[in-house]
């Protein structure tokens, strides 16, 4: 990111440095995030450079914060390593940086954790399926859906039975 000194009073400038804030204020944006944002306000690249790099000098970005606070999220949701990594590339943050950062975040010990909570609260709304292999199937593809690998869902369904 170039230093662009902005012209504040450019009221263009000002206009997309005051919506980059209040886009800010509800959540963390990654810096892609908030820049196509940005550019679908019609806001020049000129001016989208000024506006992130004064977020940027102000720490209002860091797409390091941002991917930490996402992958706590979707760990809540009952997200498995896959549909987290997916989410954060979503939002313009992927490459090794960030693969590390969720390796961190989630190790394999707690993923499975995590599916087993979440398989067990899937179980309180799934009902009595009779079928055993028709239940089994339907958990599996569950799991699968919220991003757990196919050794994670082996384990865990072989711990229910």
């Amino acid at each position: 990111m170039s230093a662009i000194p902005p012209d504040t009073h450019d009221p263009l400038y000002r206009k997309a440095l005051s919506s980059a804030l209040r886009l800010l204020g509800r959540r963390d944006h990654s810096v892609a995030e908030l820049r196509q944002k940005l550019i679908r306000r019609d806001v020049t690249e000129d001016v989208i450079q000024a506006v992130l790099a004064e977020c940027l000098r102000l720490n209002y970005l860091d797409d390091a914060r941002t991917a930490r606070a996402l992958i706590e999220l979707f760990k809540r949701k009952g997200c498995g390593v896959y549909r987290i990594r997916y989410e954060l590339a979503q939002r313009g943050l992927s490459g090794e940086r960030f693969r590390d950062l969720l390796e961190k975040s989630v190790t394999p010990s707690e993923e499975r954790e995590l599916a087993r909570r979440t398989l067990q609260q899937k179980l309180r709304t799934l009902g009595r399926e009779p079928e055993h292999r028709k239940r089994m199937l339907r958990l599996q593809r569950f799991l699968r859906g919220r991003g757990f690998s196919d050794a994670v869902i082996a384990d865990v369904l072989k711990d229910l039975g």
